[in-house]
């Protein structure tokens, strides 16, 4: 396997937080009304000057809130983490909730909520089809956002503010690994399944686009994010006899389309390219029926949760698991990333203004268990963290009972992320303005 990280300066600052966690008590009340605050890291409800307010977009109360929980619990983790180890600057993170309901529609609101409401920075929208909205409200109130979706080109490209960071997947990027995993493979075709957010079709595009003309697009099909019936798509697919399903589609999509493509015979036809497939919050339900395809399903991660070579990891995860039973998932990751990257820029500077918090988060650097020197590339705000392309098996030791990574490769991001003349080239190819900016700092 290979090795995934460097000597790290400030790991046993790190460590020390991480043991503290070992007390940490399950989250409050996930389920009371959009507009509660957290008050699990020990900070006051006030605005007074012993707590800093942070905001979080979240999603209780549509279909896919059934997964919120592990993204908030990430965003508690984090911040239970920064509050054991001191604070910022001594002050105490308060996280504030607002209730988006995975619908665009509600975005401008709950974000003019949480300004109002005192916070400093905005981690959020949680959806790659809130993403584009959230990123026009930052543009308008200059205001700082970091969201932990999966980032697609509508608002790399077509809404890019310098108020807007991402700090989750990137949809190019997934493609590009992808395909890179496909003609590794020698597939010659795939057909795509996927919901109808603006990263699962940007996952499809570039995917294809990179592999060119000679390999074949058996089709596409596009559902809502509450589709659970795929049985006329995969009948449909079965006959076309593509070497892969190019996958797109999260939480009750993805254990829907799972496990009817095991009635179909789908997965013994074809194999699957994604992401999230190693991510409790897609895969606990299928292990535990004994309905998980091991060795047949590949993708990218984000935390790789299973490898307890790596310093620090092992801490994170069982401070993580106690919020309450989860297991770890890609979607927690990514929110505690987006928390550590507001808090660690807060700690860089004295100016908690917008603008100031904006060009705080636009040099920050620090490190995890995972990386070192990790932040924001300037031109297009985009996290350079890792990314693990992964085959799901079964744990050989049986420490874990849902699916962990047969890493096949790590990516960094000046590997697989689009530089500046991609990007500007797409732009133009597709008649949207590119947006440097590092230029408008």
């Amino acid at each position: 396997m290979m090795e995934v990280t460097k000597p790290m300066k400030r790991i046993l600052c790190i460590l020390f937080a991480l043991a503290l966690l070992f007390s940490l008590a399950a989250c409050g009340d996930k389920g009371g009304d959009s507009g509660s605050s957290s008050t699990d890291s020990g900070s006051s409800s006030s605005s007074g000057g012993d707590t800093v307010k942070i905001g979080v977009m979240t999603d209780r109360s549509s279909p896919a809130a059934a997964t919120s929980g592990w993204g908030e619990g990430g965003a508690e983790v984090a911040a239970k983490i920064i509050n054991d180890s001191g604070g910022i600057n001594g002050k105490m993170i308060e996280l504030v909730y607002r209730d988006t309901a995975s619908d665009s529609a509600n975005v401008a609101q709950k974000a003019t909520e949480l300004v109002t409401d005192g916070v400093v920075a905005i981690l959020g929208p949680k959806s790659d089809g809130e993403a584009p909205t959230g990123a026009q409200w930052a543009e308008t109130n200059k205001f700082p956002m970091v969201t932990p979706c999966t980032m697609n080109t509508r608002v790399t490209i077509e809404n890019a503010s310098r108020y807007m960071f991402s700090c989750g997947f990137h949809a190019w990027a997934i493609a590009n690994m992808n395909a890179d995993y496909a003609a590794q493979r020698g597939f010659t075709s795939a057909y795509f399944i996927g919901n109808d957010g603006g990263a699962s079709g940007d996952s499809r595009d570039f995917f294809f686009r990179k592999l060119g003309s000679g390999f074949t697009n058996h089709g596409s099909s596009q559902v809502s994010s509450n589709t659970t019936e795929f049985s006329n798509v995969i009948s449909s697919v079965v006959g076309k006899n593509p070497d892969a399903i190019l996958g797109a589609v999260a939480g009750p999509n993805f254990v829907s389309l799972v496990n009817q493509g095991q009635q179909f015979g789908l997965w013994d036809q074809a194999e699957y390219l994604g992401w999230y497939t190693v991510d409790s919050t897609n895969t606990k339900s299928l292990a535990d029926a004994g309905n998980y395809p091991y060795g047949r399903i590949h993708g990218v991660a984000l935390w790789p949760f299973w490898m307890s070579e790596l310093p620090g990891n092992d801490e994170l995860v069982e401070a993580y698991s106690e919020l309450g039973g989860i297991q770890p998932s890609d979607m927690g990751f990514s929110w505690y990333m987006g928390i550590i990257a507001i808090a660690e820029a807060l700690k860089t500077t004295s100016d908690w203004s917008p603008e100031g918090v904006t060009k705080a988060l636009e040099t920050v650097r620090f490190d995890t268990p995972y990386g070192t020197n990790l932040g924001f590339r300037d031109f297009d705000h985009v996290m350079n963290h890792a990314y693990y392309y992964v085959t799901a098996i079964e744990d050989p030791t049986g420490k874990w009972d849902i699916p962990i990574g047969d890493v096949i490769r790590v990516y960094y991001a000046a590997d697989i992320l689009p530089d500046k003349d991609e990007m500007i080239a797409y732009a133009n190819e597709v008649g949207l303005e590119f947006k440097d900016l590092s230029a408008l700092g």
